[in-house]
């Protein structure tokens, strides 16, 4: 049976970024996948780079065993999804730290170029902007992104062939305008309907 797995990274419990992760499992789920959903902020996770990172890095230390425990969810999944909002052109601290700490050296690639455990899975990067996603690609930052994230972090370090960036665009934070309900059921749909596909 094929494993979905979302990783969500927003302070809020009830924000539409945790509401995007889940109706990527659920169009997964009604496929016959089976689904974990994990909140960052909910677990308590730590995105810090701290010593102990540093030392399992230089190879001097063993796996922290926070990051280690999100590593064998990772490990166990087929497809995964990281849904953040973004801030300043980039991942929040938090969904940046967990790549830090958890899709690293070790795992999410090897120093001596071998094959990491995390290249035959399936990654999808899902954004939550104020702006559209051609003001994004016209001003360039999508570019940057994912020359960033998608050709560096993953193809070229951690060896993942399928990752791509999805767009869950123009959204206000804080509006409950009935427009604003009614686009993001729209964006909600067509995430359930991505995670269907992939299932």
């Amino acid at each position: 049976m094929t494993k979905f797995l979302a990783f969500t990274a927003n302070p809020e419990p009830a924000s539409l970024t945790q509401t995007i992760g889940k109706a990527f499992l659920e169009g997964a789920a009604g496929k016959g996948a089976s689904t974990e959903f994990v909140d960052l902020h909910a677990i308590g996770f730590d995105p810090t780079y701290r010593m102990a990172d540093r030392k399992q890095y230089l190879n001097e230390a063993p796996m922290p065993d926070d990051a280690a425990a999100l590593q064998k969810k990772i490990l166990d999944a087929d497809v995964i999804a990281l849904v953040f909002p973004v801030y300043w052109c980039s991942m929040p601290a938090m969904m940046k730290g967990f790549t830090e700490r958890v899709l690293c050296r070790h795992f999410g690639y090897n120093p001596d170029g071998s094959k990491s455990a995390i290249a035959d899975k399936k990654f999808r990067v899902i954004m939550l902007t104020g702006s559209s996603e051609k003001w994004y690609r016209d001003s360039g930052i999508d570019f940057a992104i994912r020359q960033q994230v998608i050709y560096y972090m993953f193809h070229h370090y951690c060896g993942v062939d399928d990752a791509e960036l999805v767009y869950v665009d123009n959204l206000e934070m804080g509006d409950n305008s009935p427009e604003a309900r009614a686009a993001a059921s729209k964006h909600i749909e067509r995430i359930k309907e991505l995670g269907a596909s992939l299932a």
